[in-house]
């Protein structure tokens, strides 16, 4: 029998694996999908909204006031009520923060205090391609992106330019995305559930598996007892699916292992019948040939010894043909006196009587034929009738043997 006690991940574990796997990967996917449409969904309502508001403060900022700004006008009345009327657009759209460059990126216009004229802004956001949309006079926005702070932003711009449409100066704006915020954090309880459901997926998983697995186990274990001889084992699986089939094939496996084993049961016994019958005969010749030596008869010694060689020769043949079974039988058909083969039938079965102190009388004509046929054969099917016959009287018992033609 293979040992089964090493031995890689089972079924149940790779069911398991597979199903956790697959549903973990659906919810990837969909939060993958979910969160990228919806996020480039919001950021393009943002975009926009930021977008009219750059719109809004370019409308309100004029173009012959930018050109006279200079490095040292901070102070300067203008550039104070330019920058109120950028505050004020600020408070009344809710953005973080407002201001106005020149296209070299150096400052012209900023609520922030702290921000002087003509230093020169960093906007890592604002790509080339993006500059150039700007020069063409159309307003673009960004994406989100993450400051320094770590806080989420989007920025947009819109051009300001002469009545010739050369870029003079760049409003930007720059906002807080409120909904991205929603949306990430949407993500991040997104996880937990992502948990819960693969908490759950694992469950259904453990169940789906199991149902397979369980009767697969059993049918494995019957199958194991069916190997260490109990052949009476069966399976209790009652389905109507490929693991039902298997269940069924095992059960018609072994009604055929115990029918096979009860067959080899009784030809053992039906061997052991032919091949004693033969070794009573040689018993009983040995003891009439010991007592005729014992008497100093040596008249039939010849005839007797004639018996056993017959007698040894069909045992022989009995067990050759037994180890080719498998074979055709061979017939050895010649002429025999039935009265011949009948008298040393009866003088077989008459040790056997003998031995349970009974008796085997004979009624044989004299008319008998000459039969073609196999003697040893016939010999041995007549004699294991008497023997029969003998073992079913019992004890003192009487066997009467006629043969007539």
């Amino acid at each position: 029998m293979p040992d089964l006690t090493s031995r890689g991940p089972s079924i149940f574990v790779k069911q398991v694996a597979i199903y956790l796997l697959l549903i973990l990967a659906v919810l990837a996917v969909m939060g993958r999908l979910f969160f990228s449409t919806a996020r480039d969904h919001l950021e393009e309502e943002v975009g926009r909204r930021l977008e009219y508001v750059a719109r809004i403060a370019a409308r309100y900022t004029p173009v012959e006031r930018l050109v006279l700004i200079r490095a040292d006008d901070d102070e300067a009345r203008m550039v104070l009520r330019l920058e109120q009327k950028l505050d004020e657009i600020r408070e009344a759209t809710g953005i973080y923060r407002l201001f106005v460059f020149r296209p070299d990126r150096s400052a012209l216009l900023d609520i922030d205090p702290s921000i002087r004229i003509g230093s020169v802004y960093e906007i890592p956001q604002l790509s080339a391609d993006d500059e150039g949309q700007l020069h063409a006079g159309v307003a673009i926005h960004t994406v989100g992106y993450t400051t320094t702070g770590g806080e989420l932003r989007m920025s947009a711009f819109a051009p300001i330019t002469d009545e010739e449409g050369d870029l003079i100066a760049v409003v930007g704006v720059e906002g807080s995305t409120r909904e991205l915020q929603i949306v990430e954090q949407m993500r991040d309880r997104l996880y937990w559930i992502a948990a819960g459901c693969a908490a759950a997926a694992l469950l259904v998983a453990l169940f789906a598996a199991r149902s397979i697995t369980g009767p697969i186990r059993h049918i494995a274990a019957v199958a194991q007892r069916l190997g260490g001889g109990e052949y009476s084992a069966r399976t209790s699986v009652q389905r109507h699916d490929e693991v039902g089939q298997l269940a069924q094939s095992v059960n018609h496996m072994a009604e055929q292992i115990s029918d096979r084993d009860a067959a080899l049961k009784e030809m053992a016994a039906s061997v052991a019948h032919e091949i004693r019958n033969p070794l009573n005969s040689i018993q009983l010749l040995l003891v009439v040939l010991s007592e005729d030596i014992a008497a100093g008869k040596t008249d039939d010694h010849e005839a007797t010894l004639r018996t056993l060689r017959y007698e040894v020769n069909k045992l022989n043949r009995f067990v050759d043909e037994f180890l080719t079974y498998s074979r055709p039988m061979t017939l050895i058909e010649d002429d025999v006196d039935a009265g011949v083969v009948v008298q040393n039938v009866i003088d077989m079965a008459t040790g056997e009587a003998q031995q349970r102190e009974g008796k085997v009388t004979q009624e044989v004509s004299a008319d008998l034929p000459t039969l073609r046929v196999d003697r040893q054969r016939l010999e041995q099917s007549l004699l294991n009738l008497v023997i029969n016959a003998v073992q079913a009287a019992g004890s003192g018992g009487l066997v009467e043997a006629r043969a007539r033609a």
